[in-house]
């Protein structure tokens, strides 16, 4: 049955772009069939690493989690959370066990990335998609892509948080039809960068401007000239910058939030552009999530409130915006320190691979950008949902891929 199923993943970037619900079928799917075919075929030994047996344990507490909360329809984010950790696992078996797998995957991965990265300009330029989708407008005046997710802000994200991806195809390719365009990669990724610039989720911004300096300082096959990436990428970012103050005005929006600058005042005493008054963590309203959390918490220390049952006991959020704060509150101690201990071992291990380690070997590179982005994407930092399916898919694609790289070569 692998041999038939497995190729649905071949339609998982171009799903993701589409919503939740096609993307969610997918990874259910071949989640489901791998796990019967795991004890039809007794496949354990790929379930046998780090990843799963951290995963596994975690699995149990947010059901544990469920299992004690006064609302059981907890159960249903708990159990179904099995799908991420099997569907990282089916990658792996399948990038090791089909030879074609990861040349196909990377042309379908990269033109989808192409695709929407054109089409990101055409939008930007002339005002709507080649799906006539059109640009999105703040009240401010200021425009930002959207692509084909038309008005929620995910094409940040998606690019971002799948970035390592996109390198490993673009090398995959690369190495597979001799490319003998030593810029090429270059203007692709700086390309790549400033699309997300204009996108405006600061959040994606920050996770490009991470990529960007850890490329230009750590990368020895990605790109052939770091003074050509560093010098074109610095011209780029000017120009857009430049063009649109309004753009730089939504950065500055971060620390007008935080309160450690002021945009000004009004003739009427007020702050300009309606920012609350004070010190806050990242805003006004993050530090009123951060307090109910801590309520919260107090009540329900060892297995919290269960999984997505936060929005019940406040009045003012859906969920807490913190990936950090959301498992504190909803899953409770016990999967927050198992939570917390990953993000510090990857913190560790970012430190280490930043400022220690030199890429000797292209997967070594490949690897360590997967590291870089699964830290980022664990930072206590302003978030989404972290029981969301469409962001738990991007978080969890890489890692089937990182799980291949620790033992095969490109």
């Amino acid at each position: 049955m692998i041999l038939y199923y497995h190729k649905l993943i071949y339609l998982l970037p171009l799903a993701l772009v589409s919503g939740p619900f096609l993307p969610d079928l997918i990874v259910i799917l071949c989640s489901l069939l791998f796990l019967i075919d795991t004890f039809r075929l007794k496949l354990f030994k790929y379930y046998d690493n780090y990843f799963f047996k951290i995963f596994i344990i975690f699995f149990i507490l947010i059901n544990l989690s469920s299992l004690f909360s006064e609302y059981y329809k907890s159960f249903k984010y708990s159990i179904g959370y099995i799908r991420y950790g099997v569907f990282s696992i089916f990658l792996y078996y399948v990038l090791i066990n089909f030879k074609n797998f990861k040349l196909n995957f990377s042309l379908v991965f990269f033109y989808t990335f192409i695709f929407i990265i054109i089409d990101g300009y055409v939008q930007y330029f002339f005002g709507k998609n080649f799906f006539l989708i059109e640009l999105q407008k703040y009240q401010t005046d200021l425009h930002y892509v959207t692509s084909f997710f038309g008005e929620e802000k995910k094409l940040g994200s998606f690019l971002s948080r799948l970035a390592p991806i996109f390198f490993i195809s673009i090398l995959i390719i690369e190495n597979k039809f001799k490319w003998r365009l030593p810029y090429l990669n270059s203007i692709i990724i700086l390309l790549f960068v400033v699309l997300i610039i204009l996108t405006t989720e600061r959040v994606s911004i920050f996770f490009a401007a991470s990529l960007f300096i850890f490329i230009l300082f750590k990368s020895n096959f990605l790109i052939k000239s770091k003074k050509f990436f560093f010098v074109i990428g610095a011209i780029f970012i000017f120009i857009v910058f430049y063009s649109s103050p309004n753009l730089l005005q939504k950065i500055y929006s971060v620390f007008y939030s935080i309160g450690i600058l002021s945009p000004g005042y009004t003739e009427s005493g007020s702050i300009v552009g309606g920012y609350d008054e004070g010190i806050f963590f990242f805003s006004k309203f993050h530090q009123d999530q951060m307090i109910n959390i801590i309520n919260i918490f107090k009540e329900n220390i060892f297995l919290g409130i269960g999984a997505k049952n936060y929005k019940l006991f406040v009045a003012n959020g859906w969920h807490p915006h913190n990936f950090h704060g959301q498992v504190l509150a909803e899953l409770g101690i016990f999967s927050y320190l198992l939570f917390f201990s990953t993000f510090i071992v990857l913190f560790i291990k970012s430190i280490k691979i930043f400022f220690f380690k030199k890429h000797n070997n292209l997967e070594e590179e490949l690897k360590n950008y997967i590291y870089i982005i699964i830290f980022l994407n664990l930072l206590p930092i302003p978030s989404g949902d972290f029981f969301n399916n469409w962001l738990n898919i991007i978080i969890y694609l890489p890692i089937g891929f990182l799980l291949f790289l620790n033992e095969k070569k490109i």
